[in-house]
């Protein structure tokens, strides 16, 4: 039976495939966000509606712009002092929207409350370039090769034209002061973060920048400074450590093409992409090198999901919640596999904990799509 189920794990291989289509216009969502920061359990959950209502939207967080944090990356804090004074903040596509915010000019991030708008505004922006991903991941040496296309569908403005790539890891829970987060809302009667404590302990951190391997702000002598219309230009980063501590089924690549300028409100995102880390693996986790024991598939799912667990002598159970962290489903898990009905959760973005006995042994985040 154990047979079984590994071998029907190892053909559940995702053959690839870019967000969105050919000739889309995806808009880059990088939200500001820190531990410390108060407001930002808000901003998370702003930012995680919006890219349910707008699947053209790529979401990433930068953890800076109000101190750092246990996962801040260097790149973030470059980034995040060019456009931000505060969190939680975020720049659109790294453009300069003439609106309120909360910061004066050089600095363009935005407020929350107008992410989905400027998102709105800009949905239907023809698309000058695509932006296209090909990923070739061993799991087992956790290095990654990454081809990046850019097809100029239209003649760009010229200038200094840069290609960027960026790691991003969902649902990263650690403990300690890197990373409980500071809680405003937890007297805030009616917010779904209501006395969920204040920090909350074992906070559940989306779209977290682990890696940018193009440096802030992207990479030179790929792009000329007057791109051809019908011409590609690509780019291969050959070799990219994956950390044994990031859990590297819960990653994507995001790859976006930008203009450099001296001037921090002339560098707008042109166009982007995003793709799990794990399409096109070379290598396919099975159940025994698997987070503890434990495997989910399919994500998103429909109907069912099925959990492998190799702990058979111990007790586990499953408990699936929403973004407020309010709990959906509970539910045991039996030796080797369980499958969890899932027809009847409304389609969405949910996180789920593994406990075996009374123990956190794996978490991370589920899409529900009917």
């Amino acid at each position: 039976m154990k047979n079984i189920l590994l071998i029907t794990a190892i053909t559940l291989v995702l053959t690839g495939r870019n967000f969105g289509q050919p000739g889309v216009k995806h808009i880059l969502l990088e939200e500001f966000s820190t531990a410390p920061c108060g407001f930002c359990p808000d901003g998370d959950l702003v930012a995680a509606q919006l890219i349910i209502d707008h699947p053209a939207v790529i979401w990433l967080t930068h953890h800076a712009g109000f101190g750092v944090d246990s996962m801040t990356v260097p790149e973030s804090v470059t980034i995040a002092n060019t456009f931000t004074t505060f969190a939680p903040g975020a720049t659109i596509d790294r453009g300069d929207y003439p609106i309120p915010v909360y910061t004066m000019p050089p600095y363009i991030a935005i407020s929350r409350q107008k992410w989905d708008s400027v998102c709105v505004a800009h949905l239907n922006d023809p698309p000058v370039v695509d932006v296209f991903i090909t990923n070739q991941y061993d799991s087992v040496t956790r290095l990654l090769n990454c081809t990046v296309d850019a097809t100029f569908l239209t003649t760009s403005a010229p200038g200094d034209l840069r290609l960027n790539l960026f790691l991003v890891e969902d649902s990263v829970v650690g403990f300690g002061s890197g990373y409980d987060q500071t809680n405003y809302y937890n007297t805030t009667l009616g917010h779904p973060y209501y006395g969920a404590g204040d920090p909350i302990v074992g906070y559940v951190h989306h779209r977290i920048v682990r890696k940018v391997q193009t440096g802030a702000w992207g990479l030179t002598g790929v792009i000329p400074g007057a791109p051809v219309a019908g011409s590609t230009y690509s780019h291969t980063f050959t070799n990219i450590p994956i950390s044994a501590a990031w859990k590297d089924y819960d990653m994507d690549v995001i790859a976006f093409v930008s203009y450099y300028n001296a001037s921090a409100n002339l560098r707008q995102v042109i166009n982007s992409n995003q793709k799990k880390l794990t399409d096109a693996t070379t290598n396919i986790i099975s159940i025994d090198n698997a987070s503890d024991g434990f495997f989910l598939y399919p994500n998103p799912a429909s109907e069912n999901m099925y959990v492998m667990n190799k702990n058979r002598d111990s007790e586990s159970k499953i408990i699936i919640t929403d973004l407020s962290g309010k709990e959906i489903l509970i539910s045991q898990l039996q030796p080797y596999s369980s499958i969890i009905e899932t027809k009847n959760i409304p389609g969405g973005i949910y996180f789920y904990k593994v406990f075996s006995e009374k123990e956190l042994v794996d978490h991370g985040k589920i899409v529900i799509a009917h």
